[in-house]
């Protein structure tokens, strides 16, 4: 169950206690207090089955409403232009609500190569329970061994990939800083400096 919502449920949960406290000796409370219970054990239930088969271990070839191997126009037809692009046009990065940069596609040969959650939630769009944050220790007793690891040129970030579920993390100070699915077929997803478009984040590093 997602930290959100794990949250939300504990909230209700003392909230039905106390209003249990408060009307304990009023029968007719009573009952709406076990009735509301029971609704929310069922909420509780449904949340994390929910959860559970949305984490599932299984490939994943699709993630934020792109699928691996869609083609430019099918990313600008789901997503729009994108806010930020390099000027190979191999990177689009797209941003959220609050003007930040959330969403990176990477192409090659003018495919989905990679989709990776670039945002700061941290418990937002998790994968198999993992998201921003994440310790790397559990990433691995999670996935196993990563597949290849890439390290940025200043040595301060690694980028492991994990072939068999089709997962990738970008990691610093030992966390995860964003992540998100590839395509194996094309390769792993490495660091490589990029020159950027007029108006872009001439610092960001993919």
């Amino acid at each position: 169950m997602g930290l959100g919502a794990g949250i939300f449920l504990a909230a209700m949960v003392i909230g039905l206690v106390l209003l249990y406290g408060q009307t304990r000796d009023r029968r007719r409370w009573r009952k709406v207090f076990l009735s509301t219970l029971v609704v929310t054990v069922i909420i509780a239930c449904v949340a994390w089955a929910y959860s559970e088969y949305e984490n599932r271990m299984m490939e994943r070839t699709g993630f934020l409403s792109i699928a691996l191997g869609s083609n430019v126009s099918d990313v600008r037809f789901i997503k729009g232009n994108p806010g930020m692009a390099s000027v190979d046009g191999d990177v689009w990065i797209f941003k959220g609500s609050n003007k930040k940069p959330e969403l990176l596609v990477l192409f090659k040969d003018r495919l989905v190569k990679a989709v990776l959650y670039i945002g700061e939630c941290f418990y937002c769009n998790q994968i198999f329970g993992l998201g921003i944050g994440t310790n790397y220790e559990k990433v691995k007793e999670k996935l196993g061994e990563p597949t290849s690891v890439s390290i940025s040129p200043d040595q301060l970030k690694r980028r492991a990939s994990f072939e068999k579920w089709n997962i990738v993390f970008t990691l610093k100070e030992n966390k995860v800083i964003n992540f998100g699915i590839y395509d194996p077929k094309l390769g792993p997803v490495v660091f490589q400096e990029r020159v950027w478009g007029a108006g872009s984040n001439l610092g960001f590093q993919i």
